[in-house]
């Protein structure tokens, strides 16, 4: 038989050319396999020792983006933050401390895992200059008030008299005055004070602060006769803080949430050291923490250990992303082929289709590896995807099984296959390959990047089954099959003769009735139309993580016990007081709950407050000795009654004297200790207690006084003063101050921040797309330079969202363009396309129904079944144009349960995602593999209606035109 007797049906320049390439791969069969299993080997090769993995969300972000290049100055200047954050839930804080301490404790031993430890600020080294984190005017104000106790500060080496008391100094030289401070003596010092009071004006702010530690003596005397374990300390502290605020440089502060009452959390940051070009950097460090978690554990019951962090949740994620892949991968080959076996009841068509895909999909990772060098996230499922969509040789394999079942040798079989499907499988690659490509203006780099990948993995797919297949045919096919019309056929009988097709037409049923079956799918399209515009969409990236990875777990804990601040954005300025000045204007933000830095830490004013902590130190230096008993004259009551009764009455007219509430509660609490001290009985007791109390009175000041000399060293503070752990946190190698700026819980930020977004977004977390775009906003309203996880979350998923969008838009628009260059007619194309429309439209209708929702990791799904679902109509067509110009237009059966068998096999590919342990892959496969289903029904029942509709509405035209021929005649 001759292949060329005749050539092949509606002859086009691109079919001459498929048919050449065939023809050319027939005569070199041998060194077409040997080249093109050369170029696998190089592949594969190549993708194995230089194809590298970038495991970061960041790395899906082009870096040419501004919010991007804002958070590269931020890493250039302070290093890379990612920190794996252990976790510790309990009850007993002072356990969870020595757990923290037993996991820092064997971090510190493996220093080639991990980096800059954090779980802990211990300032105590700069106790001594406490002082100088005080405000100026704080430290004159101690100062002056030591100056007020000059006669009890200073030695006297010569005896003076302060009303009836005499003083001399001790033979020891402590300074008697100590034994002479008592309530008795500072009722006397009141006495001449109240008289110089006018009562017209204010108090001086020396009278003022006398009298108001003479109202707290009085009250806690008058508590110590009603009881001595009723004492307390009158002296308040000369270091005022803020609020309840502890002292932090007096131990170490380690990390907790909450109050401290019930179950807390506290926690380690730890950067892990990641290993260069591995698909899990950081997965070395993660295994080795989660060892030494597991460790203290045992040491430790009754305590929670946990880890999360972003390495932590990407390294499990890409972890059981590379683990589902390749199993979905080898499921999805393992399917395909049993289903290839279950079609063409043997083993050689399965493994030879197998075998074509595998080779493709092997040029394809050499390709990435040549142009792109790498895999991200995103890119990383092409190759399940290429097993799914790349399968063209399952036509070919029909039809050419078809033609030698008819009686052609093997060349004659493989360029009638080429004239009837490569043409119909070059326009399919072509338009699924396009439909990537758009991706590539998709203004995010991950699905560019993917967009690039796989339209090349397809055309390459497509190729090696326009040589890799029939090179392999030609030379294992060694069957002898008899012809079935004469002893020669000719392309022209393959044409012209019916292939003993059994049955003669696909769906048989549904094609007797064309009408019913638009009318049906007419009704299911309205439905499921309006059902479409129900599906909602989801950005929270925690809805696609696996919810069984403890990573997850311990993530949504750290959510719930942090009220918001696993969230924070970075500012950092160039000394500490533009931080500090940046941090003021945060802190009036309502969406912050608190700000870190260390500027705080580097006081201001250093030199005029390191003078008066001299001049402190100096006044200070003759105490008491620490810890002695100091002791006291017994008291004399009846003199006690004496001063009591005349202050009571000097009293009476000043309670006005502003503050007004000061003299009358002053006057008050003297009338209550008189009272007390007459109802005190028998005297001896009263005596006891009042001797016992001037005791505690002088030596609780002078503890007071050796305090503020152990934080009154003169010395500045230094950056080089920081613990090492906090400096490199929060300064920079250039002398950059970072702030940390914390998100507060959305639930309790001011009630219209959601105003006009159109939906009640008070009880979404910061994982929610709103409210993390809106702490973005106010964070930008104070610092535009502002950067941070939560810009780069916020600006990625929009990128991603319209990216998609448009990647779907532009696939649209190429898919068209490239069907009317090959039909080259805008009704044929329509009918083309009709089939991929009422698809997806069918594929949203049912999302929408089902409530599942849009995502991130979904939405390039409509892109691909764009591209894939678009295969259907073009092969349907193509074989209904072929078959008119043959005089028959039921749609072939080898045509037919080609393109099911393909849409199944799609299907599968796409549907082993599901096996994913992670929610993302699992929609998308979900997506996918439904997306193809509708668009494969609708080609194969819906379009062969319509066309049946419309070429019998044709014919009934052309006999009506002849019908007017005739009678016009």
């Amino acid at each position: 038989m001759n292949a060329e007797q005749v050539p092949a049906p509606e002859t086009t320049r691109v079919r001459r050319w498929l048919v050449a390439l065939v023809a050319a791969v027939c005569r070199f069969p041998l060194a077409v396999l040997v080249l093109s299993l050369g170029l696998c080997g190089l592949s594969a090769y190549a993708a194995a020792t230089k194809l590298r993995y970038h495991t970061q969300r960041n790395d899906l972000i082009s870096p040419h983006k501004e919010y991007q290049q804002r958070w590269q100055k931020y890493v250039n200047e302070f290093g890379d933050d990612d920190d794996i954050v252990v976790v510790v839930r309990g009850d007993d804080r002072a356990r969870m401390r020595d757990a923290l301490e037993a996991v820092a404790d064997r971090l510190k031993e493996r220093p080639q895992l991990f980096d800059r430890i954090f779980y802990k600020v211990d300032l105590q080294a700069l106790r001594n200059r406490a002082l100088l984190f005080l405000p100026t005017d704080d430290v004159r104000t101690i100062r002056h008030h030591l100056e007020g106790m000059g006669s009890l500060l200073d030695p006297l080496p010569q005896v003076t008299g302060i009303g009836p008391f005499h003083m001399s100094a001790k033979p020891d030289g402590t300074p008697i005055t100590w034994e002479c401070l008592s309530l008795q003596t500072l009722l006397a010092e009141a006495t001449v004070r109240v008289p110089s009071v006018e009562a017209a004006k204010p108090l001086s702010a020396d009278d003022e602060q006398f009298f108001r530690q003479l109202l707290a003596v009085s009250r806690s005397a008058k508590e110590t006769l009603v009881d001595k374990d009723n004492y307390q300390n009158p002296w308040g502290s000369l270091i005022r803080r803020p609020g309840n605020q502890k002292d932090m440089l007096a131990e170490p502060q380690y990390f907790f949430n909450g109050d401290g009452s019930g179950e807390v959390l506290a926690f380690l940051l730890v950067r892990p050291v990641k290993e260069k070009g591995s698909f899990t950097a950081a997965l070395q460090s993660v295994e080795a923490l989660r060892a030494i978690v597991a460790a203290t554990r045992a040491d430790y019951p009754g305590i929670e250990f946990g880890l999360t962090g972003m390495p932590v949740l990407e390294t499990d994620e890409m972890a059981a992303a590379d683990h589902d892949t390749r199993l979905a991968s080898w499921l999805a080959i393992a399917l395909v082929g049993l289903l290839f076996f279950v079609v063409y009841r043997g083993i050689y068509y399965p493994i030879l289709t197998m075998a074509t895909l595998l080779v493709g999909t092997a040029w394809a990772m050499g390709w990435l590896t040549l142009t792109v060098g790498h895999l991200n996230i995103l890119s990383a499922t092409f190759a399940v995807m290429l097993i799914g969509m790349g399968d063209y040789g399952v036509l070919w394999v029909m039809r050419y099984e078809q033609a030698r079942r008819f009686g052609a040798d093997v060349r004659t079989a493989l360029l009638h296959t080429t004239a009837h499907v490569a043409v119909g499988n070059l326009t399919a690659a072509s338009t699924l390959a396009l439909a990537f490509f758009a991706a590539i203006f998709a203004d995010f780099q991950a699905v560019a990047e993917l967009g690039w990948i796989a339209g090349c993995g397809v055309l390459l797919c497509a190729f090696a089954c326009f040589t890799v297949l029939p090179a392999t045919l030609m030379l294992l096919d060694r069957r002898k099959i008899a012809l079935a019309v004469g002893a020669e056929v000719s392309v022209l009988a393959m044409r012209s003769a019916p292939m003993n097709e059994t049955p003669t037409q696909w769906l048989p049923t549904l094609a007797k009735r064309p009408g019913l079956v638009l009318a049906a799918g007419a009704l299911l399209l309205a439905v499921l139309g309006v059902s479409a515009f129900w599906v909602p969409y989801d950005h929270n990236l925690l809805h696609l993580q696996a919810g069984n990875l403890e990573s997850v777990k311990w993530e949504l804990i750290l959510i719930e016990g942090t009220k918001g601040a696993s969230w924070h954005a970075l500012s950092y300025r160039d000394t500490p007081e533009e931080a500090l000045a940046l941090k003021a204007e945060y802190e009036k933000l309502p969406e912050v709950s608190m700000v870190i830095e260390a500027a705080t830490l580097v006081p201001s004013d250093q030199d005029a407050k390191v003078a008066m902590m001299a001049d402190i130190q100096r006044r200070l230096r003759n105490l008491p000795a620490r810890g002695k008993s100091i002791r006291h004259l017994r008291p004399d009551l009846d003199q006690l009654e004496i001063d009591l009764a005349e202050l009571i009455r000097t009293l009476e007219p000043l309670q006005s004297v502003p503050p007004s509430d000061l003299l009358a509660d002053l006057r008050r609490a003297l009338v209550d200790l008189r009272g007390q001290l007459h109802d005190t009985t028998p005297a001896s007791v009263a005596t006891e207690r009042l001797a016992y109390f001037d005791q505690k009175l002088a030596s609780d000041l002078s503890e007071n006084l050796h305090r503020l000399r152990e934080v009154s060293t003169p010395g500045h503070v230094t950056v080089d003063d920081l613990p090492p752990a906090f400096r490199e946190r929060y300064i920079s190698p250039g002398g950059k101050f970072l702030l940390r700026v914390f998100a507060r819980d959305p639930k309790e930020w001011p009630e219209n921040w959601y105003a006009g977004r159109g939906k009640d977004c008070s009880k979404e977390c910061l994982w929610d797309f709103d409210p993390l775009e809106h702490f973005t906003q106010r964070v930008h309203s104070v610092d535009p330079e502002a950067t941070g996880k939560p810009f780069g979350t916020v600006e990625g998923l929009k990128a991603m969202k319209g990216g998609l969008q448009r990647a779907g838009v532009y696939a649209f628009f190429v898919i068209a363009l490239v069907l009317l260059i090959d039909f080259r007619c805008w009704r044929k194309t329509l009918l083309a396309l009709a089939p991929l429309v009422v698809g997806v439209v069918f594929t949203l209708g049912i999302m929408g129904l089902c409530g599942f929702p849009l995502n991130p990791a979904n939405m390039i799904a409509f892109p691909l079944i764009l591209g894939v679902g678009v295969d259907n109509g073009v092969h349907v067509l193509h074989d209904y144009l072929l078959r008119r110009a043959e005089k028959r237009t039921t749609i072939s059966y080898a045509i037919g349960r080609g393109v099911l068998v393909k849409a199944l096999t799609t299907m599968i590919g796409f549907g082993t995602l599901m096996i994913s342990t992670e929610r993302g892959l699992v929609g998308l496969g979900f997506i996918l593999m439904l997306g193809v289903g509708c668009s494969m029904l609708t080609a194969l029942v819906l379009l062969p209606a319509l066309l049946h509709v419309l070429d019998r509405r044709e014919r009934a035209g052309e006999r009506d035109e002849m019908v007017e021929e005739r009678l016009a005649a």
